[in-house]
């Protein structure tokens, strides 16, 4: 998997990279000064990517905008902010990022986080390493707003109950495109099959259901 860095630090650009090549990790890397360029890059590849991107990225002038990024590709998101500052740390995960760490983190902290990420899973905080400081529903919730627009569609077909052919049906898109849905959505919300997700979803809010298209 490509790894992107964006930052406006070149320095910083350089000081993940030399982090990578101790971890092992020697998969290809190209940083970014500007969040259009990053956007630039990732429009021209279709495959998944780690994006490792500042919270002051110059151009990422809003989390909207990660939120969207977040949506439109599966590419793995860690953000780094310039403190542990854990309210900017939960509207980062909330938008669709998968982690998020401060530059001011240990070596050994922005290791894991890396790590962690780039294996799919989630990476947050947890202060003093005794408690994490988001609970498993509001986990979930940050988790949802990963999803794009048609996921959400799906999603609330399956907590009424429908299969893959009925979604489809009610969709007017293939059963395979359906299957396609479901697999993103239980890797976007870390959930193992479709009765945990089932169960998962019950109580939980999900965005109001936008106009089907193919």
């Amino acid at each position: 998997m490509k790894i992107y860095i964006a930052d406006s630090s070149p320095l910083y650009c350089s000081g993940i990279e030399q982090l990578l090549k101790q971890m092992g990790i020697t998969t290809v890397v190209e940083s970014f000064n500007q969040f259009a360029s990053l956007q630039q890059a990732l429009m021209a590849r279709q495959d998944s990517a780690m994006l490792i991107i500042d919270a002051c990225l110059p151009g990422l002038d809003s989390l909207e905008k990660l939120k969207s990024l977040a949506a439109e590709r599966s590419d793995r998101i860690l953000m780094v902010s310039d403190n542990k500052d854990l309210a900017l740390m939960r509207r980062m995960l909330f938008n669709g990022a998968r982690g998020a760490v401060a530059k001011t983190a240990s070596l050994e902290e922005l290791q894991q986080a890396i790590k962690t990420v780039l294996e799919g899973r989630s990476w947050r905080y947890e202060q003093d390493n005794v408690e994490p400081w988001l609970d498993q529903e509001t986990r979930l919730g940050y988790a949802l707003r990963r999803l794009s627009n048609q996921e959400n569609n799906v999603l609330r077909f399956v907590r009424t109950g429908l299969r893959n052919k009925q979604i489809a049906s009610e969709m007017e898109l293939t059963e395979h495109t359906i299957k396609t849905h479901m697999s993103n959505i239980l890797r976007k919300l870390e959930i193992e099959n479709r009765t945990q997700l089932v169960v998962a979803i019950k109580n939980v809010e999900i965005d109001q259901p936008q106009p089907v298209t193919a």
